[in-house]
Formats: structure tokens, sequence, C-alpha cells
């Protein structure tokens, strides 16, 4: 069974049987912008998605062998909003989805990508890539998830894959037609993007188990899908 978070805050419990596309030998399920998925490596059901300025959130717990993805857009809305376009909330729904499994917080380790600047605007340091990618960092490390693994900023597009074992598959779009599709996205989050407060620090709970945060290292890019 995987559980899917839906843009509208819709949690959905879907059959294994319903996948049946397949990526690197995986069946996969695709997550699309304001979604989230969390599954049990029994299950051999790998999570894909395509980001641009977007960032992907990735948990794994290794005592209970259970994964989970989200692909948010935007860091926070400046109302109380269940719209898991927002990476607050996506996040808080995945990780409280993953808890029901019988996850734990000392348990979990996460990896995060996206974020590019595939706009190319002038001011980066507020782009939605920028300030994503802040956030996640922020997230992590103000929650005590501890971060090993980070593939993010850039000027083109990922496409992620995350199999068992926390295994991450990364392949950054090289292909225009890719980038121009992501682009034409990206500018309808333009509008929303001024609705939202800039993130200069995350304020969450404290860090219970007093772990340091690591050097992370980037992702290998691997082009095998």
């Amino acid at each position: 069974m995987i559980v899917i978070g839906h843009k509208d805050g819709g949690i959905e419990k879907a059959s294994i049987s319903r996948f049946s596309h397949k990526t690197k030998g995986y069946y996969t399920h695709t997550i699309i912008g304001g979604e989230f998925a969390v599954g049990k490596d029994i299950d051999s059901i790998a999570f894909k998605t395509l980001l641009g300025s977007c960032v992907a959130i990735m948990f794994y717990d290794k005592i209970k062998k259970i994964k989970a993805m989200n692909h948010f857009l935007l860091p926070t809305s400046n109302s109380t909003n269940d719209d898991m376009k927002y990476g607050l909330y996506s996040v808080e729904a995945m990780l409280n989805e993953m808890y029901k499994q019988g996850c734990t917080k000392e348990n979990l380790t996460a990896k995060i990508s996206g974020g590019a600047d595939i706009m190319q605007l002038n001011v980066l340091s507020n782009s939605i890539g920028h300030r994503n990618v802040e956030f996640a960092k922020d997230f992590c490390k103000s929650e005590g998830f501890k971060l090993i693994s980070e593939h993010t900023r850039g000027e083109h597009g990922r496409l992620i894959l995350l199999a068992d074992e926390f295994e991450t598959y990364i392949k950054v779009t090289q292909k225009s037609e890719t980038d121009n599709k992501i682009v034409n996205e990206e500018k309808a989050l333009q509008t929303e993007i001024t609705k939202a407060p800039v993130i200069k620090e995350y304020v969450g709970g404290v860090d219970l188990f007093g772990a340091e945060t690591p050097e992370v290292k980037p992702e290998m890019e691997i082009e095998l899908f």
C-alpha cells in the first residue's frame, strides 16, 4: 500500500497493484507538484518526480524500511492553508503518515533535491528555488533530521527517482523542450510567490537529539533513465 497526499490535502491509500509503469526495474509512482508519497521497501514501488525551482524532501526510516518523498512549490503561505503545494504543510503531513506506520524521528534521515534557478532570475537570493532550498535545509536542521545528501540549485530541471534502501538516482535535464515546459510552470508561480512571506530561518521544534549538521555532499548525477 502506498499513501499519497494530494494537493487539496486529501490522503489516499493506493494498492500496489495499480502501479504498472516501470523505471529502472521498479514499478513507479510519479509525484506531481503539491503531492507526497509514503511507501515500504517491501512493496518495491519507487517514487519519481520532475523538479524545477520546486524541491523534494525525502525521508527514510532505516529500521522500518519506509521511504517518503514530497514535491512542494513554495515554502509556506501567509494564512493557515492545508494545501500540499506549501512546503511546511506538505512535510508535516508526510511525516505524520510515516509516524502512523511506526517510523520514529531518531531513525529518519533526509535528502533534498531541486530548487534550480531555471528561469535564471537576476535576484537569485530571493528566487523561488533559493527560498525552497533554504526552507528545506532549515526545517531539517531545526527538527533534528540528519541531512545526508543534497543535490540542489543550478539552472536546469532534475528528474529524481527514489528507490528501495534510500537509493536515489538523479538526471539533470538537458533537452530545451523539457526545461521550457518547466519554465512555463515556474512562470505561473511568480504571481503566488509574492503572497508568501520571505523565510530567513525556519523556527520549529527543538533538536531533541542534539545532532550536528553534517557536511552535505551532492548526490552523483547518474544518467540512467
